[in-house]
């Protein structure tokens, strides 16, 4: 089969995985124009459906699709504080932090500072959230908790914060 003949051939795949208890199904079907019909479906040990989604995607853009979902769906990770299982996680680039771009929302901002304040490391964060050391910072001098330029310090806790007991 040639180059050309290949790349002009209907796709179809049908393909099971089974990650933990979590049973996948994935089809892909040839669609209108040339565009593929993909669906996936997982259910658990019991055979119940857990998630569904499908849609139909364009050759072409593939490749983009594959970056989009992956950082997409591991900021929903994060934002979500689920914790994928070691061989489930989604693969991400060498050195690229999964949140790389991502936009932050409302409650991260919130934990972000939170965990600041409790003294939380730079590499600590950045791991935490899924982003870069330097998106941590970026971020926090976006939100005013480290002057720009300004050195890497924790706020000094909270005077009104009620502090740890002492025996008397």
């Amino acid at each position: 089969m040639t180059d050309t003949a290949l790349r002009d051939a209907p796709i179809t795949l049908d393909r099971r995985l089974l990650l933990g208890e979590t049973d996948y199904q994935v089809t892909v079907f040839p669609a209108e124009d040339q565009r593929l019909d993909l669906c996936i479906v997982s259910s658990d040990g019991d055979g119940q459906v857990v998630s569904e989604m499908s849609g139909i995607l364009a050759p072409d853009d593939l490749a983009a699709l594959t970056e989009v979902l992956t950082t997409t769906l591991a900021g929903l990770v994060a934002m979500t504080g689920r914790s994928a299982p070691g061989p489930a996680r989604v693969p991400v680039q060498r050195g690229r932090a999964p949140n790389r771009g991502a936009r932050w929302a409302p409650a991260d901002d919130e934990r972000l500072r939170s965990r600041y304040r409790q003294g939380a490391g730079q590499a600590e964060l950045a791991a935490e959230f899924g982003r870069t050391a330097g998106g941590i910072r970026s971020r926090l001098e976006h939100l005013g908790e480290i002057p720009p330029g300004g050195r890497w310090r924790p706020a000094p806790p909270d005077p009104a914060a009620p502090g740890p007991a002492t025996a008397t």
